[in-house]
């Protein structure tokens, strides 16, 4: 029960404490109440590119490489978010939902929260090496995230006949794009050359992993207006089948059909069972700080399935622990 304190404790605590945050600067600097969306989004962007490629390196260097079957591992996280942006796309159409909400309804749809949440989570109740799985089912989503995911969100927002025209030049204008897939790829060359680990390295990683995941809480709570939260009851609502409904109902029988049960004693399977029901990324408040469209859609979506893991994670803890 202890490591599930920690996890709510670290996801929503730090939430509420930059919520707080803004509700003092409003009584008591306007200034600083005007700044709060510009610390978030550098927040976020330091979060993203800076201190996570940290322990992905090191999740990476140490990952067991022994199983076949764990190779398809990558395979189901890019599943996850095939189908959420699939999801996301068949509702804007559907309920015809306006550019600039259907932009953060796709991220939304799309972005989970994989490492941050599904990381911690699996670190907690599994220890390190559930951890390193995690970043395994991660390793094609940051980039994918990067050269697919914001540039569709951007041009789904600005009402763009085919979202799906994304320019090659994208990456030669933000490099920085290209920080997560490199940093796991030495990882991995590391691992493979046999280049011994460094304990200080997994000491540093292991506090980076919950103080990550406390920051970018707290980046959310920043620019985070309950008030709007009924303007979104319709998105909000296909968000959640999407979160909640539709990827699990396609992740977890793909585990199961190809074999997850059978490999290191089930801990992947348990893991897929995690990053499966993990509500929408940080990352997705990424791009609408970026490109300008509906950030309170986003963090609404944000606190609302994020909230949800006061029930989803009680279920988890006791079905799979």
């Amino acid at each position: 029960m202890s490591k599930l304190i920690i996890v709510l404790s670290v996801t929503l605590g730090s939430v509420l404490f930059g919520y707080l945050l803004r509700r003092i600067s409003v009584f008591t600097s306007r200034e600083g109440a005007d700044n709060a969306p510009r610390i978030s989004r550098d927040i976020k962007l330091v979060s993203m590119f800076v201190l996570n490629p940290i322990p992905v390196l090191d999740s990476f260097w140490r990952l067991p490489l022994s199983s076949e079957t764990l190779y398809v591992l990558p395979l189901l996280g890019l599943l996850s978010l095939a189908v959420g942006a699939a999801g996301a796309l068949v509702v804007n159409r559907l309920f015809h939902i306006p550019p600039k909400r259907a932009a953060s309804v796709f991220v939304s749809g799309m972005f989970t929260n994989i490492v941050s949440f599904g990381g911690l989570t699996a670190y907690v109740f599994f220890g390190y090496e559930a951890y390193g799985l995690v970043m395994l089912i991660n390793t094609f989503v940051s980039c994918t995230y990067c050269a697919v995911g914001f540039p569709i969100s951007e041009r789904i927002a600005t009402g763009a006949t085919n979202p799906f025209a994304i320019s090659p030049r994208l990456l030669a204008e933000r490099p920085y794009l290209l920080i997560p897939i490199t940093t796991m790829a030495i990882g991995l060359i590391l691992n493979v050359a046999g280049v011994p680990q460094q304990g200080w390295l997994n000491v540093l990683s292991s506090v980076l992993i919950i103080f990550i995941a406390a920051i970018l809480g707290l980046s959310i709570g920043l620019t985070l207006r309950f008030s709007r939260l009924r303007d979104y009851r319709l998105e909000i609502f296909l968000i959640i089948l999407i979160k909640f409904a539709l990827v699990p109902l396609v992740l977890i029988p793909a585990g199961l059909l190809v074999g997850l049960p059978s490999v290191l004693g089930g801990l992947p399977f348990r893991v897929l069972c995690i990053v499966a029901f993990m509500p929408v990324a940080f990352n997705s408040l990424v791009p609408p700080a970026l490109y300008g469209f509906d950030l309170d859609l986003a963090n609404s979506a944000w606190i609302v399935t994020t909230g949800a893991l006061l029930v989803v994670l009680p279920v988890l803890f006791f079905t799979l622990v």
